[in-house]
């Protein structure tokens, strides 16, 4: 079991009694301080985590009284219990003005060793529940924090390929459910590219299958930079396969990115030395747009991009061709 350390402040501006509730407190569990003025109380206040201050009424220049008015003041300070000693008369109107003041109990001159000792465990035992709650509750907020920080990455990679940071296929198709009935509510074209590394089992074949990681990364990131608007979308579609989706684009424009993003790639220079097509990393790239409807079903864009990249790989890749 954790052992919790009190410390304890005792102010008395005779240094005999000092020494004396020092004597009498001392015990492993206490880290005991001492003041022998209001002062060089307050200092050691905000300098050091005191847990519970002994406090004597009769000081000069500040006596007890006005060294806790300062103490609930502070923020630090406020919350701090306080147990008076004095010497003074019982009358209520002493005891009053000290609960007042924020104490938790009265210690009289002069000073029984075996009510002192019960007085403070009592509140060595209040302090050292205080601070396994502290503890168990910066223990659990620190568990939700790690649970929220777990809950948001399986929510981005929900929807985030995890190899290349763009979208993967269950995110593809919530955004193009979007992007279709958005084509449809403002009579605008929609286009859609399908991509394929070219031989790409060929470069995987001779360079190992991180290497087949870089690479689709590098290609992912280039796709993506190639990409003019916010609007466009772009997400891996399945192995080496990814696929475009350009709200507001017609055919032509579509032709002009898909020429872009192929030359990019190309521009890479991976070297992909066993293909016979070509010695750098390649795509191919089916383009196809449409003027979405409610009578038209979205997956046919899908079929109609994946039928025009199967024309560019048959006639001889690293092109792009319209369906």
């Amino acid at each position: 079991m954790e052992t919790y350390i009190t410390n304890i402040l005792i102010v008395d501006d005779t240094k005999a009694n000092l020494i004396a509730l020092a004597a009498l407190l001392d015990s492993p569990n206490m880290n005991i301080f001492s003041a022998s003025s209001g002062n060089e109380a307050l200092k050691l206040l905000l300098k050091e985590d005191i847990d519970m201050v002994l406090l004597d009424v009769q000081m000069p220049e500040m006596n007890g009284f006005e060294v806790a008015e300062i103490m609930r003041a502070n923020s630090k300070t406020k919350d701090i219990p306080i147990i008076f000693v004095t010497a003074i008369s019982k009358e209520e109107k002493y005891i009053f003005k000290g609960y007042e003041l924020g104490a938790v109990d009265y210690l009289y001159k002069p000073i029984s060793n075996e009510i002192l000792k019960s007085k403070v465990n009592v509140f060595i035992r209040l302090n050292e529940q205080t601070k396994i709650i502290i503890n168990k509750t910066k223990a659990l907020e620190k568990t939700i924090a790690k649970l929220k920080q777990a809950e948001k990455r399986l929510t981005y990679y929900a929807r985030m390929d995890e190899l290349t940071d763009i979208l993967n296929r269950r995110g593809f198709e919530s955004e193009y459910e979007l992007e279709w009935a958005r084509a449809i509510r403002y009579n605008r074209k929609l286009s859609m590219l399908m991509i394929d590394i070219d031989d790409f089992k060929i470069f995987n074949d001779t360079y190992g299958h991180l290497e087949g990681d870089v690479c689709l990364k590098e290609v992912a990131r280039t796709i993506k930079t190639s990409l003019q608007r916010a609007t466009d979308i772009v997400s891996r579609f399945g192995g080496e396969e990814f696929i475009v989706i350009l709200p507001g684009t017609d055919s032509k424009g579509a032709k002009v990115v898909a020429e872009e993003i192929r030359k990019n790639i190309e521009n890479l220079k991976i070297r992909n030395e066993k293909s016979i097509n070509s010695k750098f990393i390649t795509v191919s790239i089916g383009i196809t747009t449409t003027l979405p409807t409610r009578k038209l079903n979205r997956k046919d864009l899908i079929e109609h991009a994946d039928k025009a990249l199967y024309r560019a790989k048959n006639s001889g890749k690293n092109k792009s061709i319209s369906e």
